[in-house]
């Protein structure tokens, strides 16, 4: 321990304890004056949102579907059967074969009329 240096003792600046409380407490009004404005903008913020929310801003305008589109949907989802789509129709049977015309288009005869005498 005597290979150690000594050490001086610590002295304080002139004063320095008589002006600690009043630096301490200036510091903490400081940031207690304001820590409310952030909680107050966070507010602001949260109401504009939530108005802009409920007033319907932030909703597109719906696009409106055609009578085809509407159909479809009800039909995909299964509220209306076949049943329900025929007896809607003024002439059914016009309806079915539009249908079997659109689902299995006309293709070419598969035969020529010359190759059926081929004998």
């Amino acid at each position: 321990m005597n290979h150690f240096p000594k050490l001086k003792d610590f002295q304080s600046p002139e004063g320095y304890f008589d002006r600690l409380p009043d630096q301490i407490i200036e510091k903490a009004m400081a940031r207690k004056s304001y820590s409310w404005t952030k909680y107050a903008a966070a507010a602001v913020f949260l109401l504009g949102l939530g108005l802009s929310w409920q007033l319907g801003l932030f909703v597109p305008d719906p696009q409106p579907l055609t009578i085809e589109e509407e159909a479809n949907l009800y039909i995909e989802s299964q509220v209306w059967t076949a049943e329900d789509i025929l007896s809607l129709s003024e002439d059914p049977n016009a309806l079915l074969d539009q249908i079997i015309e659109e689902e299995m288009p006309a293709s070419e005869e598969l035969w020529a009329e010359d190759e059926l005498n081929w004998f």
